[in-house]
């Protein structure tokens, strides 16, 4: 049986682990094949290092979305994370359109646009506002703390939030589901938080916070949630399992006290990956 293939928009750091470098051993790992459609390249991520040698890669990804179509490609998910202009953003919105038009693929966008309360110093000021258009197509966006606030232009703040204020972060992240990642909660502990369209409630996988913040981590999160949704899972198991994997890894990478820049050490957990393990999961209904 063919495996399922994934279109893949995002930047490729050739040092340190994210984006590309996490997402094709993920769904490799998850017995789905990763088809790259690269936004930047870039000698290094971003985060820690300095003189960093870049190429926007905008026309290229015009030239490949334009050949894939020209072949007949059909995708069973097509997933984007760190997209660095506007334009690399309509041109996934028309990669959504044309596997949309005999295809009903899964849809996920990670709003790659900030941290820390604010945006990427790279980042155009108008990409939020793309970026909503962007996951208003999509079946599954997993903003973090700073990327919510910036889709719904509430204040951010890392205050511990109670049941009703979390029900009060989606509103209006427009999407059929979504995952707002690494939130506080009133206990000391953090959650990710998946809430779909429409229903009354939510569901939290609460997990103890490691103290290190590695880069890559929300792209290795949604790789891992994505990879399950095409396997089959439901929402909230897809983020069960993304959440205890990412917090397995980030702590045994803690441990090592490896270089943090370089990223969480991926490859000594892929077996882990693959046994499928979960976090528990909660169903929170505020009234």
């Amino acid at each position: 049986m063919q495996s399922p293939a994934v279109a893949a928009v995002h930047d490729l750091s050739c040092i340190g682990r994210c984006a590309l470098t996490v997402v094709i051993p993920v769904l490799a790992a998850m017995g789905i094949q990763p088809c790259p459609l690269p936004t930047a390249v870039l000698s290094t991520h971003t985060g820690g290092y300095r003189d960093i040698a870049m190429r926007d890669l905008t026309g290229f990804m015009e030239e490949c979305a334009g050949h894939w179509r020209s072949l007949g490609l059909r995708f069973d998910a097509v997933y984007s994370g760190y997209l660095a202009t506007v334009a690399q953003a309509e041109t996934v919105l028309r990669l959504i359109e044309w596997q949309e038009e005999s295809g009903d693929p899964l849809i996920v966008v990670d709003p790659v646009m900030g941290d820390d309360g604010k945006l990427y110093a790279s980042m155009p000021p108008d990409m939020p506002a793309e970026m909503r258009c962007l996951c208003a197509k999509a079946d599954l966006i997993t903003p973090n703390m700073t990327e919510a606030a910036l889709l719904t232009g509430a204040p951010y703040d890392l205050a511990p939030r109670a049941p009703g204020q979390i029900e009060a972060m989606f509103f209006s992240l427009d999407a059929k589901c979504a995952v707002i990642t690494s939130v506080p909660l009133l206990n000391n502990r953090w959650a990710n938080v998946l809430k779909r369209r429409g229903e009354r409630g939510y569901w939290q996988a609460a997990f103890e916070p490691v103290p290190v913040h590695y880069p890559g981590t929300g792209d290795l999160f949604t790789s891992v949630m994505t990879g399950a949704l095409v396997q089959g899972a439901s929402p909230q198991s897809a983020m069960a399992r993304a959440t205890r994997f990412v917090r397995s890894v980030v702590a045994r990478s803690e441990r090592s006290g490896g270089e943090i820049r370089a990223g969480v050490q991926l490859e000594a957990g892929l077996a882990e990956l693959m046994a499928g393990e979960e976090a528990p999961v909660e169903w929170i209904e505020y009234p």
